[in-house]
Parts: structure tokens; sequence; C-alpha cells
């Protein structure tokens, strides 16, 4: 398989190509510094660039069987509008897939983007609601995502996380689609494989399960 990681030198990014890697499959990593990947596979291509270089993004995605990107926006309390960065490399890499006639995009985000599936319950009121509050930027970048992967004609999957900061246990994870409840928290490590898993798995294309721990 071949797979494109936008941020793959980010802590998920480095386990989701980790994995990748480990598969044998040709891993195509887009990261903003050249040095920031200390991997010396072969079956590793790295490509600098930032999330509007348009050229570089459609060379990077146009061999690719899958996309992934685990980008995240900044979680910082500033009022002041920082604007939508993470949602504008979408919209580059979506346009550039719909250019290059890619369909299977996977990409990270929180229940702040909000599934057409979703049920009233803790883990798809609560967090919205205090991202908004606490976070206004990472917000506003989450939902204009959002838009924008709802809008395009890729077969998409939208991985949400709460807290990915839980102590790595092997214990393994679990998903919710909607009506499950799902547990508050989830370790990097489980992230990172479970979209590892759902680059070969056809099961929740335009979907938005939530992964937590079990």
């Amino acid at each position: 398989m071949k797979i494109t990681v936008f941020g793959a030198n980010g802590a998920i990014g480095r386990i989701v190509t980790g994995y990748a890697l480990r598969n044998g499959d040709i891993v195509t990593a887009y990261v903003r510094k050249a040095d920031s990947l200390d991997s010396n596979a072969d079956n590793l291509k790295v490509i600098t660039g930032d999330l509007l270089n348009r050229p570089l993004i459609e060379k990077a995605v146009k061999d690719s069987d899958v996309v992934i990107s685990t980008l995240g926006p900044d979680m910082d309390i500033s009022r002041k509008n920082k604007g939508t960065p993470i949602a504008d490399g979408h919209e580059e890499i979506i346009n550039a897939m719909e250019k290059t006639g890619k369909k299977r995009f996977i990409t990270l985000a929180t229940p702040t983007i909000r599934s057409d599936d979703d049920v009233k319950s803790f883990c798809t009121v609560v967090p919205p609601l205090m991202a908004k509050i606490l976070f206004p930027n990472a917000y506003r970048d989450m939902k204009k995502a959002e838009a924008l992967i709802k809008k395009s004609s890729l077969d998409w999957t939208v991985v949400r996380m709460i807290n990915p900061n839980a102590t790595h246990k092997d214990s393994g994870y679990n998903i919710s689609t909607g009506g499950a409840h799902a547990k508050m928290a989830v370790s990097r490590e489980n992230v990172g494989l479970f979209i590892y898993n759902t680059a070969m798995d056809k099961s929740y294309i335009r979907k938005m399960p939530i992964v937590f721990n079990k």
C-alpha cells in the first residue's frame, strides 16, 4: 500500500508512519522541516513543504492509495483570531486529491467536528462546548475543516479523539460511531494504531468514529 502522511513528524504522525513502514508500505511523509524524521527506511520518502504549497501537496498525493492527515490545531487560549491554518491545509489536500483522482482520506479531529450519526451524550456535547469556550481559535479551525470535509467528494474518515494523553497499557481500543458511550481519554499509540488499521478498512468511509482506550 502507498500512503501519504501529513504531519508525519508529529506525535501521532510518527506512530502511524512507524506502523506503515514496519508493515512494508511505501510512505510519503509530508513535513515542514527536512530533518524532523530520523528514519532511513528504504520505503520512506520525505517531502518538505508548508500546507499551502499546492504543487508539492499534489506531488505528495498523486501516487498514493491512502492519504492521512494527523495535523491538529494550536490549542492555545488566545482570544485573538489567528486564522484557520489546519482547515486551510485540509482545503489544499482535498483539492489536490480531487484534482489527481484520489479518494481515500483519513484525518484526525476532536468531537468539535460533528457527525450526522452523533447522539447527545457527554462525549459528543461537552468537549465541543469546552473547546468553543476555552480554545476559540482551535474551534474555528475545526469547524471550517468540518465543512470542507463534508462537502468533498472523497471517501473520508474523521478519526475523533478526546484527551490523547492517557497512558498506553496495550489493552487495545474501542470506538463509538455515535450511540455507544465513549471514555474521555485515549493513548496516542491507540489513535495511531486505529488510524493505520482504518487505512486498510472501508467500514468507516464517511464516518466519524471516536476512538478511546478500553
